[in-house]
């Protein structure tokens, strides 16, 4: 339809090109006071221009289709202004959606009818109704203009039955009191909000919503969760009976087995020679267990603690306090500290100390010498500090150097848990460090442990 087609005078049709030009390619038509067509232009086939003149949308389309056209036209002749509106018409083959706008036109100052534009924007939504996310649409009277296939399977309702519908009435009391403040909030204020939200009966699951609002109402986007709730459910009562277990074995069994060795001592000073080595198993096991118990409460602390960035840990307490520790818990190994251990602070966090005192032990633990001898040293380097600590052990074989750090794994013979390497790792890896096992010359072992370094003067 070129220009010199258009009917009216030049202001009509400065006007009409510049409601095409605001919203595209579209069908356009100029309708009287009483609707009826005076002039059209369809990118239809059918109906044929010559079949829509002096007729009613009415006349020519079903009452669903032009419901909707025919108040757009004539809101703009009442008021006098110009209406925008989208409207979904449901089809055999699925839903279209369009995008209309009428404006009055005027003879003399006097209402002649209105100008009317559609354009179908059903592509901007097919991509609502392929995607796996439950979508509805609603107009800013809270009329539902969009229902894809997802929410079908969701509540069992099919789009013709709720498109044109109140959301309100749609859901009746199946939307709660505050899911309903929340969109309301939205359509208001047009801020968009994502939360997870439990939808009682008759739907009784939980769903991660996504809302946005426009000018023509409010989106929302659903995903059903409940599968991922069930689970984050399982492991919240996982976590809080493993609370209750590290609780016992940091506590309770501690305590007993502590009683167990202090009993052992009393006894061993009225034990007959012969059975000195039995009394001194005991004490041995027991001490074990006390350790077994500390290095299982350290890793649930580990595994089920809430995640949080490392931070700012002064390295030199931590590590001189475990040496200390060790010294007194083994009397008959030697110690040593190679050099000066400076200030300096690493990405850590409390349980640093933990990876220290596993580090240690082990060195004593894994020693097969009648005297264990274990030295520290502390290289600070310009981005990390390097903590290494070595032994005259029976070493690590290569084929065990890289799963040593697994979990359960220990030497043979070994008095150790089986554990503490194992959470070495896992909490070095947390602060974005390294631990590695070499060789130590001429016997033994070397454990490295590298940490990331700041300085004393940053910020976190």
């Amino acid at each position: 339809m070129n220009e010199a087609e258009l009917p009216g005078d030049d202001e009509e049709t400065r006007q009409l090109l510049e409601l095409v030009l605001e919203t595209g390619r579209m069908n356009g038509a100029y309708v009287d006071t009483d609707l009826r067509h005076t002039w059209v232009h369809n990118s239809a086939p059918e109906p044929p221009e010559s079949e829509i003149l002096g007729k009613t949308d009415a006349e020519l389309f079903s009452e669903e289709m032009a419901k909707p056209t025919m108040q757009i036209k004539q809101d703009a002749i009442g008021t006098e202004s110009r209406v925008e509106r989208e409207f979904t018409f449901i089809k055999p083959w699925g839903q279209n959606r369009y995008r209309a706008a009428a404006e009055p036109r005027y003879d003399d100052g006097e209402v002649t009818g209105a100008m009317f534009t559609a354009i179908d924007i059903s592509d901007r939504y097919r991509f609502l109704e392929r995607t796996t996310d439950a979508v509805y649409t609603v107009d800013t009277d809270w009329e539902v203009t969009f229902w894809n296939d997802q929410m079908t399977a969701r509540t069992g309702w099919e789009s013709k039955e709720v498109v044109g519908e109140n959301l309100w009435e749609v859901f009746d009391h199946a939307i709660p009191d505050d899911l309903e403040a929340r969109y309301r909030e939205v359509m208001d204020t047009g801020n968009p909000a994502e939360f997870e939200q439990y939808l009682p009966g008759p739907f009784d699951y939980w769903v991660e919503i996504r809302a946005f609002a426009d000018e023509h109402g409010l989106s929302v986007y659903s995903r059903d969760i409940s599968e991922r709730r069930a689970y984050e459910e399982r492991l919240k009562r996982q976590r809080d009976t493993l609370d209750v277990l590290n609780g016992v074995l940091s506590h309770d069994i501690r305590n007993d087995l502590q009683l167990v060795t202090a009993y052992t001592e009393m006894v061993a000073e009225h034990v007959p020679e012969e059975h000195e080595s039995h009394v001194e198993i005991i004490r041995e096991r027991a001490q074990h267990a006390v350790e077994l118990t500390k290095s299982a409460s350290d890793i649930s602390n580990v595994l089920f603690a809430e995640t949080e960035e490392p931070k700012r840990v002064g390295l030199r307490p931590l590590l001189t306090a475990e040496i200390d520790n060790v010294r007194a818990s083994y009397p008959d190994a030697a110690v040593l500290v190679d050099g000066k251990i400076d200030e300096m602070t690493v990405l850590a966090d409390e349980m640093l100390a933990s990876v220290f005192r596993n580090l240690l032990k082990n060195a004593i633990q894994h020693n097969d010498k009648p005297v264990p001898e274990v030295y520290v040293a502390v290289d600070e380097q310009p981005e990390e500090v390097v903590v290494s600590i070595a032994d005259n052990g029976p070493g690590v074989a290569d084929a065990h150097k890289e799963t040593i750090f697994g979990k359960g794994e220990k030497g043979l013979g070994s008095s150790g848990t089986g554990i503490g390497l194992y959470l070495v790792n896992m909490l070095v890896e947390r602060y974005g460090g390294e631990i590695r096992v070499t060789d130590n010359e001429p016997e033994g072992a070397v454990f490295r442990l590298t940490l990331p370094k700041v300085e004393r003067d940053a910020q976190p």
